[in-house]
């Protein structure tokens, strides 16, 4: 969405908070009333925590985001979620969403080409066909870690095509990575070893919850047969929810942000997915039957029967484990497992969609939640070297346009190309500025201009003036090759700014100190200093 687009900061070392950071302490606090003696779907918040072992006497702020290689954007959630547990006296959570799939968040490593030329290089784990193939399709939960082979080429290729800046940092991670895969054999294990890697550099420490564990735990299976058990209450709910959300920020596209849940042949479509034994996510159906519930998995012609009497033990003893999308994961954690709950500015969206979900069910305004995210760019000063370059690209194309149909412009704005033009290019102005043969011409080009506005002749004038353009344009035949030359030049560049300007790369392309720069930028955000 654009609105979203619009919220990520675009310079580098720049934050973006909602509401601001200052209010948060607030928010969670007044949170914290409610959810300690709230009963939602039949579960509290201390019962929820008290049977996952989370601490209860203290308010949990959570964050969370699939298992990746964080850039700074992700940590900022990690680091506001510590400062404010800080301001509230409670303890930092951070969940790890296993449930996604490798595709879902693509790695890109910057490369610089002896050419010149640059780009985003995606990045591969694992070095074998099948376990390639197996990336594609398995969710992170039954990963293993990447596999060493791929892993050395991928810093093997960052010392041979990386930017000065990334060769420098990266070498100071790729030993402690090697000896982490060694002791860490599953993706999550490797995930949460990275994680604490940058805890460290950022004097941090939180909880970590596992995803795909919460989602086979009591209290969930709880949530879910709530879900099921008021199925079609919930469903015109949900899809009144996104209805409302589009009509407000006049959305046409009924894919975005999520699609409504369908209803085919008596089947309602449910936010859950379906997760086979052999490690496959599919979508859910389900449907009531007399005393029972039916579940199928899309494009599966197989059922999976629950009997009302005994719904949670059918529950917990189906040969698919469910687990939660986007929309009832987050509601989980916001009911239950925390007091703030503290999203990026891609999150944030469905979360809006969960307030009015929230709201409309139970008639009260939803809990509130942070948005936080952050730019942080692994060259700022190229960066901004070639930001500067292309900031003169339109008027560069102004005067290559204005100088064709108007040459005398030359001379009589020469205040605005001084102005307007790079530095690079105002020499071979000035040297057709100063030719007294082209002043000439420019003179009589103003001189028949001012005769036009009262001739008679005018046809006769018209064509004079087309003969001085020409005369005067073949003049400046330096100045048209610099001005041409520039935009190729600029053309080329503009590659150089995407790879530049992306803001998610892996931390370890970054210096460890700005994760601590990060840290105390935040404090003053927050007014912790």
């Amino acid at each position: 969405m654009a609105d979203t687009i619009e919220k990520i900061p675009k310079n580098h070392g720049e934050f973006y908070f909602n509401p601001l950071f200052p209010q948060w302490k607030e928010d969670a606090l007044r949170n914290r009333e409610r959810v300690v003696k709230e009963i939602v779907w039949g579960q509290s918040a201390p019962k929820v925590r008290a049977a996952l072992k989370l601490p209860g006497n203290q308010p949990l702020i959570l964050s969370g985001h699939q298992p990746v290689f964080f850039h700074p954007g992700i940590w900022a959630k990690c680091l506001a979620a510590s400062l404010l547990a800080e301001a509230v006296q409670g303890t930092a959570c951070h969940k790890v969403t296993d449930t996604g799939l490798g595709p879902e968040f693509l790695h890109r490593m910057p490369e610089v080409e002896e050419n010149g030329k640059s780009r985003c290089k995606p990045i591969e784990f694992f070095h074998s066909k099948d376990l390639k193939d197996q990336e594609k399709t398995v969710p992170y939960a039954f990963l293993p870690a990447p596999d060493f082979a791929g892993f050395k080429k991928i810093f093997s290729d960052v010392q041979v095509y990386g930017p000065a800046s990334v060769k420098k940092n990266a070498a100071l991670f790729e030993e402690k990575f090697i000896k982490g895969l060694k002791e860490n054999p599953t993706w999550d294990a490797f995930h949460l070893f990275t994680l604490k890697m940058l805890d460290e550099f950022s004097g941090t420490s939180r909880l970590y919850l596992t995803a795909s564990k919460l989602w086979a735990s009591e209290p969930f299976l709880e949530f879910v047969t709530y879900w099921l058990t008021h199925l079609s209450e919930l469903s015109e709910t949900y899809n009144a929810s996104l209805d409302e959300f589009r009509k407000k920020y006049q959305i046409k596209h009924d894919l975005t942000p999520l699609p409504n849940l369908k209803f085919e042949d008596w089947w309602f479509e449910i936010p859950f997915w379906g997760v086979t034994k052999y490690h496959q996510r599919h979508s859910l159906w389900a449907k009531k039957d007399g005393k029972h519930f039916l579940l199928r998995t899309k494009g599966s012609e197989s059922t999976f029967t629950i009997s009302l009497d005994d719904f949670q033990r059918d529950l917990s003893g189906l040969p698919i484990s469910l687990w939660p999308k986007a929309m009832p994961q987050t509601l989980f954690c916001r009911f239950y497992l925390c007091d703030y709950f503290i999203h990026g500015v891609g999150g944030s969206v469905y979360e809006e969609v969960n307030d009015i979900f929230f709201e409309k069910l139970f008639k009260l305004k939803a809990l509130s939640f942070g948005t936080v995210t952050a730019t942080y760019f692994v060259e700022p000063e190229e960066e901004k070297a070639v930001e500067n370059i292309l900031s003169y690209e339109a008027k560069v194309q102004w005067w290559e346009r204005a100088l064709s149909q108007n040459p005398e412009y030359l001379f009589t704005k020469k205040e605005s190309w001084e102005k307007e033009l790079p530095h690079f290019m105002l020499a071979a102005f000035k040297e057709c500025f100063n030719k007294p043969a082209l002043q000439k011409l420019a003179a009589e080009k103003d001189k028949l201009l001012t005769e036009m506005k009262t001739a008679a002749n005018k046809p006769e004038i018209a064509k004079k003036i087309k003969e001085t353009n020409f005369t005067l344009y073949e003049g400046y035949t330096e100045v048209i090759r610099v001005l041409e030359q520039g935009l190729l030049d600029m053309d080329k560049v503009k590659t150089t700014k995407d790879v530049l300007s992306y803001r998610q790369y892996p931390f370890f392309c970054y210096p460890p100190k700005v994760f601590e720069e990060m840290k105390e930028k935040m404090r003053v955000a927050a007014h912790l200093e």
